[in-house]
């Protein structure tokens, strides 16, 4: 038997969507949870290796962009902001590192995880509070099929997005209480309520930012092509590589288009072609 941990954050925007150029609801076309599952055993050196590679990584940052000179395992630097487009089509340093932590996550037995929804472009009929529970429970349902299918058991932590965030404390319980209390779909081999903890201090957490920022850019390409279609390289680059590594069973809930290519709705995975094929 396997004991998995899942370290999650959110991905897209959970608030209401119409396009990328309206005036007002321009956020993201999804929402969702994203990031890694590890064994436990692997845990204590996967965290090492990340901490290594991000101080490798980005030693510049650390040094020129951390005012409270925080030490190396505290400072963080956010998905949104290293996955930005200038950087992953400049540095080819970033993309080598990026795949080298998604073959690292392979090696350790682990995988990417993500699920999410296209929000509907009615703003009038979107409900943040609804599709930020929906979402928390898919999470959760989602790996516990995984787990019940082979075996296994799992815990959850989720990155406390701030201190005093009472709405979305109040939703976690009530996700939590839905886990256990819905005879149909309780999480049998979920062990305990999901766990909320700070990012600075949990180097599993950031990397699960990290893959929210790349699934995140490959999300919007995905629903949005024509407004997005700048985002081509996350395509390129990265698509074939998360999912060969992606739990099966992950995805998005596609309401509005044709079905999710299978790169990106954990079906078969097709092998990475082209000249990034091999790292």
């Amino acid at each position: 038997m396997t004991h998995y941990v899942a370290y999650l954050d959110e991905f897209g925007h959970v608030g209401q969507y119409v396009s990328r150029i309206h005036p007002k609801y321009k956020t993201h076309p999804a929402f969702g949870f994203a990031g890694l599952m590890l064994p436990a055993t692997e845990i204590r050196e996967f965290a090492i290796y990340f901490y290594k590679l991000k101080c490798q990584l980005l030693a510049w940052d650390l040094a020129n962009e951390n005012p409270k000179n925080l030490p190396a395992y505290q400072w963080e630097k956010k998905g949104s902001q290293l996955y930005a487009l200038r950087n992953v089509t400049k540095y080819e340093q970033l993309r080598r590192s990026t795949f080298r932590l998604l073959n690292h996550i392979e090696k350790t037995g682990g995988h990417v995880f993500y699920t999410g929804e296209h929000k509907t472009t009615d703003p009038d009929a979107h409900n943040s509070t609804e599709t930020f529970k929906r979402q928390l429970l898919q999470s959760v349902r989602k790996i516990d099929r995984f787990c019940a299918q082979s075996g296994s058991t799992f815990m959850l932590m989720l990155d406390e997005q701030r201190a005093g965030n009472e709405w979305r404390e109040t939703n976690v319980e009530v996700c939590t209480l839905a886990m256990f209390e819905d005879a149909s779909e309780k999480c049998r081999t979920l062990i305990e309520p999901p766990i909320q903890a700070e990012s600075h201090l949990f180097q599993t957490i950031q990397c699960a930012d990290w893959i929210c920022g790349l699934i995140g850019r490959l999300t919007a390409l995905l629903l949005a092509p024509d407004e997005y279609s700048e985002l081509e390289p996350f395509d390129k680059y990265f698509s074939a590589r998360i999912a060969k590594i992606t739990m099966p069973g992950s995805g998005l809930e596609h309401q509005k288009t044709a079905e999710i290519p299978a790169e990106l709705a954990g079906e078969a995975m097709p092998d990475a072609a082209g000249a990034l094929a091999g790292d």
